[in-house]
């Protein structure tokens, strides 16, 4: 069984290195941000073409990848195995409108504008709770220097980004029952009500796992211990 992982929205190769040098067997990092998708079609060919038609999956997705995590493996009956961090659960169109959703994350990249990425690194390895050279090349890695301004802008193409998110909201149903599921999430003192919702909403198969003083980027958070929990999972699964 091939095992695949698909990081969050902005994420790259670095933000999972450590991640996926803990789990017991070999991980491939997928990266759909860097690709422009028109449709669903284009978007079931590309992951076709990246798992190269692997018998037995193992889908890992984290966030916007555990949405489309869910979507492949609706979509796909060659993966067997289903690992959601924290993704693959909500309907957004109950939290906000799209073109609300589109207007945040176009103001998002436009905002994070730097003249100095060593500052940057330096604040996120004070606050972090797990640090290490993948950490600091996955930031380095997110940003491109811009010669025209003179300054480090965010390495995203919101054009991607923007297609995505809308096929994003096409996709959220399960299609078929996958033969085995786990979602690992973190367990917040105050949850909001759409999150209590949604969580009720998970197909019964599924098997959860909460976690106590975990934030949303819980594989960077804790890379170890997640790949742990997963390790163990699919030990028995």
């Amino acid at each position: 069984m091939k095992i695949y992982f698909i990081g969050g929205l902005g994420s790259n190769f670095y933000h999972s290195k450590d991640f996926l040098q803990e789990l017991d067997s070999k991980a491939c990092f997928l990266n759909p941000y860097e690709k422009y998708f028109r449709d669903e079609i284009e978007l079931k060919s590309w992951f076709k073409k990246e798992t190269v038609e692997e018998e037995s999956i193992c889908l890992i997705g984290h966030s916007l990848g555990g949405d489309l995590a869910r979507y492949f493996a609706s979509e796909f009956q060659e993966v067997e195995k289903l690992i959601l961090l924290d993704g693959g659960y909500l309907d957004l169109d109950k939290i906000l409108p799209l073109d609300t959703e589109l207007e945040e994350t176009k103001n998002y990249i436009k905002s994070q504008i730097l003249s100095d990425l060593d500052i940057l690194i330096s604040k996120e390895k004070f606050e972090a709770k797990h640090w290490s050279e993948n950490m600091e090349e996955a930031v380095r890695q997110s940003y491109h220097w811009n010669v025209q301004y003179n300054r480090y802008e965010l390495a995203i193409n919101y054009k991607n980004i923007e297609t995505l998110l809308q096929l994003r909201r096409k996709i959220q149903a399960f299609k078929r029952k996958v033969g085995d599921a786990l979602f690992i999430s973190p367990l917040y003192p105050n949850e909001a009500t759409w999150r209590e919702e949604a969580l009720k909403e998970l197909p019964d198969y599924i098997d959860t796992i909460f976690l106590e003083n975990f934030d949303h980027e819980l594989y960077t958070q804790a890379p170890k211990e997640i790949a742990s929990l997963i390790n163990e999972w699919l030990s028995y699964s």
